[in-house]
């Protein structure tokens, strides 16, 4: 079973921590929280309503999954397009570094991948307020969702991946603190500071695609993000830039 109990203590002394048994969604639940200049972290060991991209539902089982969001506020002036990118480095790092984890990929905008297999996935929602950006980034990780977990998606997680399972706790809060670490040098110096990093894990890199733009499905292949961090394509109409998922798909 996830134990959270000392979970406020691993983190930095400005971050108001809540740890639910059972909740609908992170998400939702920090974003019915009074706003307030300090960032704020939920994790629960169940999400009854989690959410995915596209209003999509994200699926996992009590005490199987790291199931957390974090709510950082970011000047009105910072450039969102690409953080998602970020976190997912920023979880990459610490399984790769932490826990020995190779044939880590990044999908793009927003999985986590080992090998042909989503592994996490991430859900960024923001709003303006006071002159600030509020984003709740939502992260969740499979741990050991058992042999009969039924999901459309080729999954895995940690269980079959590892030879022992490790601390939810100690690897929340790690996946925390290196996330808050990474959307400070986000803020500082945007996604160019992640760049070679992100090349390093492009999992569509090289991928033949099909796309819906313009009213037309047209074929090409993933060829690395700009600077905004759209999905740059390269296809017989030339380079087309992708900023929603929900256009592309792999052939």
């Amino acid at each position: 079973m996830a134990g959270y109990s000392t979970l406020a203590k691993l983190l930095p002394d400005n971050v108001e921590c809540f740890v639910l048994d059972s909740t609908p969604s992170t998400n939702d639940y920090l974003a019915d929280q009074p706003f307030s200049n300090n960032t704020k972290v939920c994790i629960a060991r169940e999400q009854t309503c989690g959410k995915g991209q596209y209003n999509r539902q994200w699926l996992s089982k009590k005490n199987s999954s790291i199931l957390l969001s974090i709510r950082r506020n970011f000047s009105v002036n910072t450039l969102l397009n690409g953080l998602s990118l970020v976190v997912g480095l920023a979880v990459i790092e610490v399984l790769t570094k932490k826990y020995g984890i190779n044939q880590l990929k990044l999908k793009w905008p927003n999985d986590v991948y080992f090998q042909t297999q989503k592994l996490a996935g991430i859900l960024l929602e923001s709003s303006v307020q006071n002159n600030t950006q509020s984003v709740i980034i939502g992260l969740g990780l499979n741990n050991d969702l058992g042999e009969n977990f039924v999901c459309e998606t080729p999954w895995i997680d940690l269980n079959q991946i590892l030879q022992s399972t490790p601390n939810l706790e100690q690897l929340s809060a790690k996946l925390i603190n290196k996330i808050i670490d990474y959307c400070g040098v986000f803020e500082l110096q945007g996604l160019d500071a992640f760049q070679s990093k992100w090349r390093e894990y492009d999992y569509l890199s090289g991928k033949p695609l099909e796309l819906s733009y313009q009213d037309e499905k047209i074929t090409g292949v993933a060829n690395g993000i700009n600077d905004e961090g759209a999905l740059l394509i390269e296809s017989d109409k030339g380079v087309i830039e992708a900023y929603s998922s929900e256009q592309i798909h792999l052939i």
